[in-house]
């Protein structure tokens, strides 16, 4: 699809218009360069608007160069070519150059093909036609290009190679040195060359040429390609044959429309299409064309390559959306694969739970049974040890009376710790509660001290600090004996220390 262009074979006298495109091809007719022919050609041109252009041209007025030149690339190459051309053929319009290869001694410079068309004003009509109506040209190649590409598809490898090709009675002679166009020329219609005799001597005077040149070494020998649909030719090979310096071959229709892949009657009926089947779909080696009559062509890849790249974008969203999708329904798939087993597995546990027996007591109550259960088991506080860890600090402080003690398990905690309660008092008080308080804190201190020993906390003090409290007393002083009793109390965790 992509592929699909029109090829237009121009000659001074008329055009011809191939519609092509990979496995397909349609000839739409020639047209005369008048008026008429023109209006015809506009139809034609209007009704594939859509198509891309390449325009081969077949015309006496051609000029080629060889030339070596520096090897360099971008910008600089650009620029070089763009000063040899103007050198070389000055105003031409219509000239290009072509790299063809790159010398293997020396500095290994390039060699390239320059190429013009001198004298072209008569394409400026069907380009104006073309300009006009907005198709985008390709480019304009010699017919000796075309002939290029058609010794490939008839697998010629000879070095030094002379083909003579016959069309629209005027012969056409182009030098291929390895494959690669250097030199051709086209005699007319209206000369004696149409002849058949003709024809070898104007092979023969070409061959003087190109030795003249040194375009031909002068020990080779020519190989010599015939292609004459009408047959004129056949008689110029038995001239040729007798020459030791020429080699030759006739093509014949039928083999030249096997390797085109033409059917035989569509060639015999047209063959100006055998060189334009041999260039299209080729990458343009040689373009003639200035940049301006091109520019609707580099526009026309330009939106192309937008379209492809939004294309392949739409095309890579499409598939992530389906593979987005498939997971969707692989996950949603699972997940009633799940649900279900879920379902599955309450009506199993609602089955089995059916036969648990009636359960008497709530869990909370279970807990707190097996909690105490577990202290149970743990055994009774040892007395002994809880009465000497206290007794160490009563007995270090003789300033301090035990009222009573007391101590009850802790039934929830699974430390085995006792709460113990304790009511003393100070012995010698004279009435100074900040001292009895600093004396209280310091027993406290100490009590925390002892192993085993935490969370010591002041449950009552000889001090009433609560702020709802009615206060009463003397302000007078008083002896020690009518002072008030500093009576305290203390709780505190205690658990027995491990060995």
């Amino acid at each position: 699809m992509f592929d699909h262009r029109l090829i237009l074979f121009a000659t001074p006298r008329q055009i011809g218009i191939l519609d092509w495109r990979p496995g397909h091809m349609h000839w739409l007719g020639e047209f005369s360069a008048d008026a008429e022919g023109l209006a015809a050609f506009r139809k034609i041109v209007i009704s594939h608007a859509h198509l891309p252009v390449l325009l081969v041209a077949d015309t006496v007025d051609e000029d080629y160069r060889s030339e070596v030149l520096p090897h360099v690339q971008g910008r600089a190459r650009d620029e070089l070519l763009t000063r040899k051309l103007k050198q070389v053929f000055r105003n031409t319009r219509f000239t290009g150059a072509w790299r063809q290869t790159r010398e293997t001694t020396g500095r290994r410079d390039d060699r390239y093909l320059l190429a013009a068309l001198p004298d072209a004003e008569w394409l400026t009509p069907w380009l104006s036609v073309l300009h006009r109506e907005h198709l985008p040209l390709v480019g304009i190649a010699p017919l000796a290009l075309a002939c290029q590409h058609l010794l490939e598809k008839l697998r010629e490898h000879s070095t030094h190679t002379l083909l003579a090709c016959r069309l629209n009675n005027s012969l056409r002679l182009s030098y291929y040195h390895n494959g690669l166009l250097r030199f051709s020329r086209l005699i007319g219609g209206d000369t004696p060359a149409q002849l058949p005799g003709n024809a070898a001597d104007e092979i023969a005077k070409t061959q003087l040429y190109l030795s003249g040149q040194r375009i031909l070494p002068r020990e080779a020998r020519l190989h010599v390609l015939l292609l004459d649909p009408s047959g004129q030719l056949d008689s110029a090979q038995a001239q040729l044959s007798a020459d030791p310096a020429f080699s030759t071959r006739l093509i014949d229709m039928s083999s030249l429309a096997h390797a085109l892949h033409i059917p035989d009657a569509f060639l015999a009926a047209t063959p100006e299409v055998a060189p334009l089947a041999a260039i299209a779909g080729q990458a343009l080696k040689l373009n003639l064309a200035p940049r301006e009559l091109r520019q609707h062509y580099i526009e026309f890849r330009w939106r192309r390559g937008l379209h492809t790249a939004a294309g392949i974008l739409a095309l890579f969203g499409l598939g992530l959306t389906v593979g987005y999708w498939l997971h969707a329904q692989d996950l949603d798939g699972q997940a009633r694969l799940l649900a279900q087993q879920t379902q599955q597995f309450d009506a199993r546990y609602q089955a089995i739970a059916r036969t648990f027996p009636i359960q008497a007591m709530a869990p909370e109550q279970l807990a707190q049974t097996v909690s105490l259960a577990r202290q149970l088991d743990g055994g009774q506080t040892d007395v002994p040890a809880l009465l000497a860890s206290l007794g160490q600090p009563l007995l270090a402080a003789p300033d301090i009376t035990l009222d009573s003690l007391s101590w009850t398990d802790e039934s929830l905690t699974s430390g085995g710790e006792v709460r113990v309660d304790l009511d003393a008092g100070l012995t010698t008080f004279d009435g100074n509660y900040r001292a009895a308080m600093q004396r209280i804190e310091e027993f406290m201190r100490t009590l925390q001290a002892i192993p085993g020993v935490r969370d010591v906390s002041l449950r009552s003090s000889p001090v009433n600090a609560d702020s709802s409290s009615t206060l009463s007393g003397k302000t007078l002083n008083t002896d020690a004996a009518s002072a008030p009793a500093a009576r305290f109390s203390l709780s505190l965790l205690y658990r027995e220390a491990k060995p």
